[in-house]
């Protein structure tokens, strides 16, 4: 089980934070068949398959060994054709028909104001307004009203990649992480500016997002000394010299986990800040602590 500092909860109760949900939130659902949504490698692998000539999906593939998936993205959507890359898109994303697992009920009972993905589906934000009578605004990097949602009160989830509603817009291969910065440069000094004010909590995601990277490493190094993000991670996923250099690096301090039985430490641990948050609002609430 994680140990979940007090000036994280804290800061959850408060509504200073933001919960940043990555694909390994989106693994623990599943379809009435019992299958679960793919890892990245995993579809990225089953993509080259779908390419007809050998020696190009061969090139994708070594491109997934050696661990470069945004190239192996990026060849994935070139080697396939437009149609053929938008179906298997919205195949994975939306028509497997994923229904979601208790632990996007708790993250939803978490409340935190803020939450952030760069995951295409629409698990977390379904649930979250079926559980939070569709309170929750959902808004995408490109919306031109973005910067709106930041200063009022209502319950938001910002999708940074984009939506699988508006496939053509995601951001999947390296070229498109390179045109997001060029044309919506705008969303990203957002970003720089929740990473000054809130604290951010990482779940199910990993550090191989470029944007991520640059954000966390350029906000450590202009403010040293300042408060630390956090990152649930499972303990062994990384060797300690690895969290060491994430810590000195980015500001991240890595809250770790068993990942036997499929994970199920996550999901407790998720269950169990419930309860800390409410209760620590509850303080907050008596004490006029805001």
């Amino acid at each position: 089980m994680i140990d979940w500092p007090e000036d994280l909860v804290r800061d959850v109760a408060a509504r200073r934070s933001v919960l940043f949900l990555g694909a390994g939130v989106s693994r623990n659902a599943q379809n009435k068949h019992g299958v679960h949504p793919r890892e990245w490698t995993d579809f990225l692998t089953y993509l080259a398959s779908k390419v007809s000539k050998a020696e190009l999906r061969k090139e994708i593939e070594q491109c997934i060994i050696d661990a470069d998936l945004l190239t192996a993205c990026e060849l994935g959507r070139k080697y396939l054709s437009a149609s053929d890359f938008k179906t298997e898109m919205l195949k994975e994303f939306s028509g497997n028909a994923y229904k979601p697992a208790q632990i996007h009920d708790d993250l939803s009972r978490v409340d935190s104001r803020l939450v952030m993905t760069t995951n295409f589906d629409k698990l977390y934000e379904n649930r979250a307004n079926q559980l939070q009578c569709n309170t929750v605004l959902v808004k995408n990097y490109y919306d031109k009203d973005v910067a709106d949602v930041f200063r009022r009160q209502d319950r938001v989830v910002l999708k940074v990649h984009g939506t699988i509603d508006e496939s053509d817009r995601t951001i999947f291969t390296r070229s498109q992480y390179a045109l997001a910065r060029r044309d919506y440069g705008h969303f990203y000094q957002l970003l720089r500016g929740l990473f000054v004010t809130h604290t951010f909590v990482f779940l199910g995601a990993s550090m191989r997002d470029p944007d991520m990277q640059l954000l966390l490493e350029d906000h450590a190094y202009r403010f040293e000394g300042a408060r630390p993000h956090y990152m649930v991670m499972p303990e062994n996923s990384a060797r300690a010299g690895t969290l060491r250099v994430l810590e000195e690096t980015m500001n991240l301090k890595a809250l770790l986990y068993d990942p036997a039985n499929n994970h199920q430490s996550l999901a407790d641990s998720v269950a169990a800040l419930v309860p800390k948050v409410e209760a620590a609002r509850q303080e907050i609430a008596a004490t006029a602590a805001w």
